[in-house]
């Protein structure tokens, strides 16, 4: 799968959830941050990142997994794949883990999300990855709708309607902030 640009890879990230990313370093910054410095916050997805020697120290500070000249040998691209999913815990924490995992986190018999809109299951994802933190208003919207103009009264109709689908999961809004599943 790839995307066209940071935020189109957020968004992504919550649909498809992937097992790796790989980013150009060449992609512009989301909301002044580092796209490599959101994908860490929102997962603990292994990430490799492609580009020019002078940014490796750098990125390599921000926690990518991996760091890569362009253009990347495929021998030693593929070898880095293959070694950092070999790495990468079968269960652990959120990010990256398959749809039956966020399932299993939302719902206790896990077969509560079949009722969700795409939207909604986006919103679901992306505050399972920030369980326990407060996800600010405009992250949400940048990262679900992938920094289409969406209003806050939007945001607020799909949270309204994600809670009435999932009863048992707390989720929690801190009005004018943002929102977040309590820890449970």
């Amino acid at each position: 799968m790839m995307a066209t640009d940071a935020l189109d890879g957020l968004k992504k990230l919550y649909e498809v959830h992937p097992d790796l990313v790989i980013v150009s370093k060449e992609l512009p910054m989301v909301n002044e941050e580092d796209p490599c410095l959101r994908l860490r916050q929102a997962s603990y997805l292994p990430i490799i990142v492609l580009g020019n020697q002078e940014e490796a120290a750098e990125v390599l500070e921000i926690g990518v997994d991996a760091y890569m000249m362009k253009p990347p040998s495929l021998i030693e691209l593929v070898a880095r794949v293959n070694s950092l999913l070999r790495r990468k815990p079968k269960v652990g924490p959120p990010g990256g883990n398959p749809e039956s995992e966020i399932k299993n986190y939302l719902t206790k018999e896990g077969d509560g999300l079949n009722g969700l809109t795409s939207t909604e299951f986006r919103l679901a994802s992306c505050l399972a990855l920030n369980k326990g933190r407060l996800v600010e208003y405009p992250r949400i919207i940048s990262e679900v709708w992938g920094g289409r103009e969406v209003s806050r009264d939007t945001l607020h109709f799909h949270m309204r309607s994600l809670g009435s689908k999932l009863p048992n999961v707390g989720i929690f809004r801190l009005r004018g902030v943002g929102y977040c599943f309590s820890r449970s």
